[in-house]
């Protein structure tokens, strides 16, 4: 979370409003499931119930965090004009989280459903008081996807194209992702991938799948791919 305060001194730091929410949805949601995932024994004293400590665990979870959610100081959210005249929209977005909380307690029953209510009131109002600025935040956190997805991306193609031509091809990719743009790191990172390969797969001889593409070189050139490159 980023220690940068907003321009409104009585805010809460960027992320801080969304941070509480993601939380509070996420141990409300554990709660939600503590019934199918621990037991309660019959015979068995109060506090040695399996559910007893959990309940206690994610039931504070909950609490605590419901209450530094509710005392964060906020402001609601600055609204377009046309939506804050719109008296008709504002009782239709009302009315819709109304219907959605009703609708759960009439499928899931009123015990059944209180989580999930629980849930609406949270993105309610998340939704209200959210800022501008925790939404640049959000976009923030949500990078950690891309580098993921790099990776996982990296995974899946060295089986098929090869671990040498692969290194490579990603080696410069994210050179040229993270600004490092001139021929100089542009030739420094392909050597850099280079060296990789050939120290863990030529020489420390760590065991990594030969690529299907491989399957299609010549009998020696093939075996030689597979076992150094």
């Amino acid at each position: 979370m980023s220690d940068e305060i907003t321009e409104h001194p009585d805010r809460p730091q960027r992320g801080q409003v969304l941070f509480a929410a993601l939380f509070l949805i996420c141990a409300t949601l554990l709660l939600a499931a503590i019934e199918d995932q621990t037991k309660w024994l019959k015979g068995k004293d109060f506090f040695a119930q399996p559910r007893f400590w959990p309940a206690i665990g994610v039931g504070g979870m909950v609490l605590f965090t419901a209450l530094h959610f509710w005392h964060l100081p906020r402001k609601p959210r600055l609204l377009p004009r046309w939506m804050r005249e719109a008296d008709w929209l504002q009782w239709a977005e009302s009315l819709s989280w109304a219907v959605l909380a009703i609708g759960l307690a009439l499928w899931l029953g009123p015990i059944g459903a209180a989580p999930m209510v629980f849930l609406v009131a949270i993105v309610r109002v998340t939704w209200l008081y959210q800022h501008w600025t925790d939404r640049r935040e959000a976009k923030i956190w949500a990078s950690v996807f891309e580098w993921a997805g790099w990776f996982l991306t990296y995974v899946l193609l060295v089986p098929l194209i090869g671990y040498l031509p692969v290194t490579i091809a990603f080696s410069l990719i994210l050179t040229w992702r993270v600004g490092y743009r001139s021929r100089l790191m542009m030739w420094s990172a392909a050597v850099f991938a280079v060296t990789v390969v050939l120290v863990f797969k030529s020489f420390l001889q760590v065991k990594i799948p030969g690529a299907a593409i491989y399957e299609y070189l010549p009998g020696a050139l093939r075996s030689f791919f597979i076992l150094n490159f």
